[in-house]
């Protein structure tokens, strides 16, 4: 049923007074606030119509209403109304990013701080996942020997540098090792992880213009074989604590149950994760999560020259200030789109 102008107002008026003040709204107060042209028993009525429709609720008989979870949904999806951040607000997130910039020299770095940064300036808890991508290519490859018979091995992606690797060899010099690199990189570099799972053994280069690094390729293709097989979302959590500012997680066993939830690193993925390319903001309410009922997730996308590196978002009450949450999202996004295109992370 489509609700009328004035069922919308009214509605909207509900919504906007409970996110900031958590208490049941009377008519009184969206007469006082909101609609002083319209009488309290008009307004009565068209409470008394929206439980009906099943947007509010009303907790105790002589108590003001609630919106309901079907509220919530509307008011994101048509009622609410965005504005962009203040000076003063764009400001303050700037300087925050700027004193974590030292901490993010790669893109677990900046993902991982981002959810710093989001918890600190929204006061929710937030979570972020770093994606593996699924055409994930090498751009480097680099052989350093550090003893007489082992060497390391640092593999640069497009979205990650790889600086544990350590193989064994036999006699491999400086020049040796130079010339190896060089060789490796016109095998490797340009090609997708996934392409290489793939291959089977040495190519027939390696026998004949090659011979001595035959066992240096089959170590480095293992090697790259095993990180397009062991890729998993990486999940950051921040702020776990402030769920307890929030008057509905006073009670202990809900707030047990909120971060419980939070251990589920897969669930949380799946969660924060947008549905589908071209979806850059998420908004799930209650049931909507999948983890957790009377919570919401509010997430984006967080990306470089088109190419996703993850996401980003809040986890909180239902009752969440979604307008703030989502124009902090949007700057913060443009911000790490920024650094990692300084840094040359495209």
């Amino acid at each position: 049923m489509i609700l009328s102008e004035r069922k919308r107002k009214i509605l909207l008026a509900v919504v906007e007074d409970y996110i900031q003040d958590a208490a049941p709204v009377s008519s009184k107060d969206i007469q006082e606030k909101y609609l002083p042209d319209c009488s309290s028993a008009t307004i009565r009525n068209e409470l008394s119509a929206l439980e009906s429709m099943g947007y509010l609720v009303q907790p105790h008989v002589s108590s003001g209403r609630i919106p309901s979870e079907k509220a919530f949904r509307l008011y994101v999806d048509e009622l609410m109304e965005t504005e962009p951040l203040t000076g003063a607000e764009t400001a303050l997130i700037d300087r925050y990013f700027e004193s974590y910039a030292d901490r993010m020299g790669s893109v677990e770095g900046v993902v991982a701080n981002v959810a710093k940064l989001i918890s600190d300036i929204t006061n929710y808890t937030s979570v972020a996942v770093k994606s593996f991508a699924k055409s994930e290519c090498i751009k480097s490859i680099t052989v350093l020997p550090i003893s007489d018979d082992s060497a390391l091995v640092v593999i640069v992606t497009d979205t990650q540098v790889l600086k544990d690797n350590v193989i064994r060899t036999e006699n491999l010099d400086d020049k040796s090792a130079s010339k190896a690199s060089e060789w490796l990189n016109r095998m490797f570099a340009g090609k997708s992880l996934d392409e290489l799972k793939n291959r089977q053994g040495p190519m027939e280069i390696v026998a004949k213009e090659f011979r001595s690094f035959r066992s240096l390729y089959e170590q480095v293709l293992n090697l790259l074989v095993r990180l397009a097989d062991h890729r998993e979302n990486e999940v950051f959590t921040e702020g776990r604590a402030k769920i307890f500012d929030y008057p509905e997680y006073s009670d202990v066993d809900r707030a047990k149950h909120f971060l419980t939830s939070l251990e589920n690193n897969n669930g949380l993925a799946e969660a924060v994760s947008q549905p589908r390319e071209g979806i850059d903001f998420s908004i799930k309410i209650g049931e909507e999560t999948g983890i957790e009922e009377g919570c919401s997730i509010v997430s984006a996308r967080l990306s470089v020259n088109e190419k996703t590196l993850g996401s980003a978002g809040v986890i909180g009450p239902v009752r969440m200030d979604y307008r703030k949450v989502i124009k902090v999202l949007e700057h913060i996004n443009t911000l790490v789109a920024k650094v990692l295109s300084d840094d040359g992370e495209e």
